[in-house]
């Protein structure tokens, strides 16, 4: 399933959230479409060998497809179909000599001082957690909300790094949408792309807000704010319901870590994707958040004793040898311009999890089936803390 929870809302909020007014189509358009350019890709000229372009296509960009007919690669460089179709435009880039290859290790920063560090609280929860499926309660239990959760995991993480000496960005601060456009926003897009009277129009407005509009409202936070170090999308995994009219709780409870990657065919048939991907490898991301990523995998393995989630959708790529570090192609991991890596901790409908859960943050210890736990956010910071600085390591 896709990152983080996905039920039927608990309510349906038709109308409810429909408040602003009908933004402008230039605001509409650049809220659902990439505004890169080609050229950008000229500054990479001569700066990687041949050597490291293939490894990252093969490894982490596209594992699992024929990458080469969109990228024919020479000895000397490569040409880079720019269109829609084969056969049309292209681009060369040139490589480094192999002698390049040396120099093409990562630099890894030292300490937390100055380290620029973005925390993007996935989805966005209060009110809008039920229009953004990410919303439930068993019974007469009590509401979770994905986004309210992840709120409170980044604003105690973003203090604690913060007294580190740690620059932090939150992409959002409430449980208010970082974008300024609303659902209804969206609906002469949906109707564009589906039909006057389709009865699908509002459940593909919603998503091109909190899906895509809000995803692209954070990159334009991260890039006002001159760029980060490393940006941590913080999530909690779920599982569908097989009733959601009669949600029950189930026993699975694994955790995951994503970085950027497993390109599928129809996406590097994007011609925006196709360059989003080229720019993120030119600018070696992908080391930072494998690096980094492996980290977490091996703190939160200490910290909880989770196992590994299982992709079984085709979707993903692993990259170690646990289970637990995947390479898959999500929005804010492609359009972020820093490296990103994914968490994915905690099934937040299985039974071990849901009243924990449930209890937010908390201070202290609190029992859950006959164990004394700190609160999950609190924990979740734990383990973020004890992986960045195995990736992050204070200089001697």
């Amino acid at each position: 399933m896709e990152c983080g929870m996905r039920f039927l809302p608990l309510l349906w909020l038709h109308g409810l959230l429909a408040f602003s007014a009908v933004a402008d189509p230039d605001a509409i358009y650049r809220a659902l479409y990439s505004e890169r350019n080609w050229d950008e890709l000229e500054a990479f000229q001569g700066t990687a060998s041949r050597s490291f372009f293939e490894e990252a296509m093969d490894r982490t960009y596209a594992p699992i497809v024929d990458w080469r007919s969109w990228m024919q690669v020479e000895a000397d460089g490569v040409w880079i179909e720019k269109g829609e179709a084969l056969g049309g435009e292209r681009l060369f880039l040139r490589f480094a000599g192999e002698e390049q290859k040396d120099r093409e290790e990562l630099e890894v920063p030292r300490g937390f001082v100055g380290l620029r560090i973005v925390l993007d609280p996935g989805h966005i929860g209060g009110e809008w957690g039920p229009v953004e499926e990410r919303s439930f309660k068993i019974g007469d239990g009590p509401l979770v909300q994905e986004g309210d959760l992840t709120l409170a995991i980044a604003q105690r993480l973003a203090d604690r790094l913060r007294a580190l000496g740690a620059e932090v960005l939150l992409t959002r601060e409430s449980a208010v949408p970082t974008t300024g456009l609303r659902v209804e926003d969206f609906l002469g897009e949906a109707k564009a792309r589906l039909g006057e009277g389709d009865e699908r129009l509002q459940a593909l407005a919603e998503r091109l807000f909190y899906r895509t509009a809000e995803i692209r409202a954070r990159a334009d936070r991260i890039e006002d704010w001159g760029g980060a170090d490393l940006a941590l999308a913080i999530h909690l995994n779920a599982s569908g319901f097989s009733d959601p009219e009669n949600p029950e709780l189930h026993e699975a409870n694994d955790a995951h870590v994503l970085i950027n990657g497993c390109y599928l065919e129809g996406e590097l048939a994007s011609p925006d994707q196709r360059l989003e991907l080229l720019l993120r490898l030119f600018k070696g991301y992908h080391l930072q958040e494998e690096r980094v990523g492996s980290a977490l995998v091996e703190s939160i393995r200490e910290h909880t004793g989770l196992p590994a989630y299982l992709y079984e959708s085709g979707n993903a790529h692993p990259l170690d040898d646990w289970g637990y570090l995947w390479a898959r192609n999500l929005l804010a991991s492609r359009i972020f311009d820093c490296p990103v890596v994914y968490l994915e901790p905690w099934q937040a409908n299985s039974a071990p999890v849901y009243e924990w859960a449930a209890a937010g943050d908390y201070e202290g210890l609190r029992e859950f089936d006959g164990q004394l736990k700190p609160s999950l956010p609190s924990l979740y910071c734990d383990f973020v803390l004890a992986g960045l600085s195995k990736s992050f390591p204070m200089p001697e």
